[in-house]
């Protein structure tokens, strides 16, 4: 497999990029899989990625009636965060949020992760008292988390 690198990009811009592999394949249906993933946006192509690499399960189906890598990860928000108001869902989005920081390492291929902050707009003050109630629950979560690691 070709590495990924900006040579690499540089090097195939000069060869009209002739130089290319295919990067995924697209086999044939099998009569039977060990697990099937319903929908192949950055979860479902994550959690079939780490079903391999961490359990070695690899005869994974994942359907996709769209593109890979297309749904909200792909065309809208791109958000991936662990923001959620209930310590067990805090916890697997968490988890599952950190999965992603090496995955581009990991894949020779670049996911587009990229840490940032978000902004949130609320035009009601039914949203402002939501947002609110998030951001408290995160900042709770925060302080949670330092005084666990002490």
């Amino acid at each position: 497999m070709k590495r990924y690198s900006a040579f690499a990009i540089a090097k195939e811009a000069f060869r009209q990029h002739t130089g290319w592999t295919r990067a995924w394949a697209n086999p044939a249906p099998r009569a039977k899989y060990d697990v099937i993933i319903v929908g192949a946006g950055g979860h479902g192509l994550a959690t079939a990625y780490y079903l391999g690499k961490n359990f070695g399960i690899t005869n994974v189906a994942i359907l996709e009636k769209g593109w890979l890598g297309g749904g909200n990860t792909g065309r809208n928000t791109t958000i991936i965060r662990s923001n959620y108001l209930q310590d067990p869902s805090a916890a697997i989005y968490e988890k599952s949020r950190s999965l992603y920081e090496t995955m581009s390492q990991d894949l020779n291929y670049n996911v587009m992760f990229s840490p940032r902050g978000v902004i949130m707009l609320a035009q009601t003050q039914h949203e402002i008292r939501g947002y609110k109630r998030t951001a408290h629950a995160n900042a709770l979560a925060r302080r949670e988390n330092r005084m666990d690691r002490a």
